[in-house]
C-alpha cells in the first residue's frame, strides 16, 4: 500500500507541476488578477506537493532506510508539527485568491473592497438570469 500511495504522490506532483508550467504565461503581468490567481494556485499546489512528498514519499523512505533518523526527526517535529508549514502555505494561497478577487472588482469600487472583504462583492448575487 505504501508503494501505491507514494506513486500517487509522485504522479500528483508531476500533474501539478505540469499545470503550473502550462499557466506560466499568467505570471508575465505582475499584480493583475490573473497573476494573483496563478500565484495562489501555484502556492496551493506547492503545499499539496510538499505535503504529499513529505508524508507519502520521504517519511516512509526514511523509516525504511534510516529508521533511527526517522524516529529522531519525528520526535524533533513532534509528529505532525511539520503540517504548520503546509498550512501556512495554504493561508498564503487564499490570500492570493482574495487579492485576485479584489483585482476583479471594477476600479471605481475597489477602494471600498480591501482584500479581506473582497469575497463579499457583489452584495447582490443573481443565481438565475431572470431572478
Amino acid at each position: 500500500m505504501a508503494l501505491t500511495i507514494g506513486a500517487l504522490a509522485i504522479i500528483n506532483t508531476l500533474g501539478y507541476l505540469a499545470v503550473i508550467w502550462a499557466f506560466r504565461a499568467s505570471f508575465r503581468e505582475l499584480n493583475s488578477a490573473t497573476w494573483w490567481f496563478a500565484m495562489g494556485f501555484a502556492i496551493l499546489a506547492g503545499a499539496i506537493i510538499a505535503r504529499g512528498l513529505y508524508w507519502d514519499v520521504s517519511l516512509p523512505l526514511m523509516r525504511l532506510w534510516v529508521p533511527e533518523f526517522a524516529a529522531s526527526w519525528s520526535e524533533a517535529t513532534r509528529g505532525r508539527l511539520i503540517n504548520i508549514v503546509f498550512s501556512a502555505m495554504k493561508m498564503v494561497a487564499f490570500f492570493c485568491a482574495l487579492k485576485c478577487r479584489q483585482k476583479m472588482i471594477p476600479e471605481e469600487e475597489r477602494s471600498r473592497w480591501p482584500w479581506w472583504r473582497a469575497w463579499l462583492h457583489p452584495t447582490k448575487i443573481r443565481l438565475l438570469p431572470w431572478w
